[in-house]
Order: structure tokens, then C-alpha cells, then sequence
């Protein structure tokens, strides 16, 4: 009797296990699957750069979808350049730039923190917007309310800004 009880005990412990890695495993397959578009985004936004811009090395991906998608790949060219090369997405158009004609990550940061009532950045891109290249900066101001600012590549002037979204 105490044997049989032991058993079914065993029993419901391994199924509930079961269960339980059944369930992680799937989350982790919805999860590499939700993510693949965006993995083959960078893949093919990379191979376009290396084709078309001579990239060699890449350095960063940055992701940007205001009216238009645009993939950016920085890194170094063939020719030691530091580069960002601005893919669209359907990979018809390419634009080069030269990462000293403009303005880096951490300022468009800091120009954003300083116009803004920044409390933390959650994200930045390289993109395209009226056909100028613009880092999107976005941040939670101090009421928690998600904001953009759309910085000019070249001048670091403030193009747009979206408040409490």
C-alpha cells in the first residue's frame, strides 16, 4: 500500500516536471522565433554593407522604423574608415557615411538628455528621415511617459521631438 502511494507520488513529480520543461521549452522556441526576422534583418543589412560599402568589421546594429524601416550596420571599411552603413529595408537603397562627418551615439545621448527632461534613454538608431540621416534617441521622461528625439546626423540639431506618448 505505502509502496503504491510512493509510486504515484514518483509519478506525479515527473509529469509535473515534465510538464514544467515541456513549457520552458516551448517559450524558448516562440522566443528564437519571434526573434529570427530581426536576425535575418542584420544579416542581410550586413551583407549588403560588406558588398556595397566594403565593410569588414562590424561594430553595432541599429534598428530604426519611423515612416520608413532602415537597418544601420557601423564598423570599419576596407580602407580602416569607420563607417555606418543605412540599409532600407527592402535593400534597394544604401547610404554611406563616414562616422566623423557626424555626430557619435553617446552625443546624440547627451543632446538628448540635455533638451529633454530625461530620465532613461531605452533606445537609439541610425536612420533616415526627409532623406537625412538622423539618430532617433527615446527615453522615458520623469512622469514615465515614452519620448523621441530625432537628432541631425551631421549637426546634432533637434529635428523632431515626440512627447508623452
Amino acid at each position: 500500500m505505502k509502496r503504491t502511494t510512493r509510486i504515484k507520488k514518483k509519478t506525479k513529480y515527473r509529469l509535473w516536471y515534465l510538464g514544467v520543461l515541456a513549457v520552458l521549452v516551448l517559450v524558448l522556441v516562440i522566443f528564437n522565433l519571434a526573434l529570427s526576422p530581426m536576425r535575418n534583418a542584420r544579416k542581410q543589412a550586413t551583407q549588403l554593407a560588406q558588398q556595397y560599402a566594403g565593410l569588414k568589421e562590424e561594430t553595432a546594429f541599429y534598428h530604426y522604423n519611423r515612416n520608413h524601416t532602415y537597418y544601420t550596420v557601423a564598423g570599419t571599411n576596407d580602407k580602416k574608415q569607420k563607417i555606418y552603413a543605412i540599409v532600407a529595408q527592402n535593400g534597394k537603397k544604401i547610404n554611406v557615411y563616414q562616422q566623423n562627418e557626424g555626430i557619435s551615439e553617446a552625443n546624440a545621448k547627451k543632446i538628448a538628455q540635455q533638451t529633454g527632461n530625461v530620465k532613461k534613454i531605452t533606445h537609439t538608431a541610425l536612420g533616415m528621415h526627409k532623406n537625412k540621416p538622423v539618430w532617433e534617441v527615446s527615453y522615458l521622461n520623469s512622469y514615465g511617459n515614452l519620448c523621441y528625439d530625432l537628432l541631425d546626423f551631421k549637426t546634432g540639431k533637434v529635428v523632431k521631438t515626440i512627447q508623452n506618448i
